[in-house]
């Protein structure tokens, strides 16, 4: 009787083995759907903004509309099991900032700006179903900035 449950063990260890891992795709950020109410804080700086998502291009992409008092941006995020993540962000100022981050995970996401320049590093964290975090640094002006945003589901 050990060795049958011992080798029914080990034949399912053999399996899992062989079989593909489960495919990342943008339907892994589907806890992001919805509304959520967000603070940005760095340093003393801190403001609050709203942020919408929704699946566009026939689930292929997500669509972010962030806004805030007297501003917004949009942003769209897609998924190629070669490439990785990619962010496209687009500025209510007509500025756009691509980011990218290896394959892996939707719910740790990595990402590091390529366009237009490489001093953007954010990383966005699931950390339950009513809350997410990005936490983010920035060069600009010569120094260092560093963020948090702190989401917590529902519009605000």
């Amino acid at each position: 009787m050990r060795i049958v449950v011992a080798f029914a063990a080990l034949a399912a260890l053999v399996l899992d083995a062989n079989l593909p891992a489960a495919a990342v795709s943008v339907a892994g950020l589907h806890y992001l759907v919805g509304s959520w109410a967000c603070t940005y804080r760095a340093g003393a700086q801190r403001f609050p903004y709203a942020a919408r998502y929704a699946y566009d291009r026939d689930g292929h992409t997500l669509r972010e509309t962030t806004s805030w008092t007297g501003g917004g941006d949009e942003e769209l995020v897609g998924y190629s099991p070669q490439r990785g993540w990619t962010a496209v962000v687009f500025e209510d100022q007509g500025a756009a900032t691509i980011l990218r981050a290896p394959v892996g995970d939707p719910n740790h996401i990595a990402y590091h700006s390529i366009y237009p320049d490489a001093s953007i590093a954010e990383t966005i964290d699931h950390v339950s179903s009513t809350e997410y975090t990005i936490h983010a640094t920035v060069r600009a002006g010569g120094k260092s900035i560093a963020s948090v945003d702190t989401c917590l589901r529902g519009a605000p």
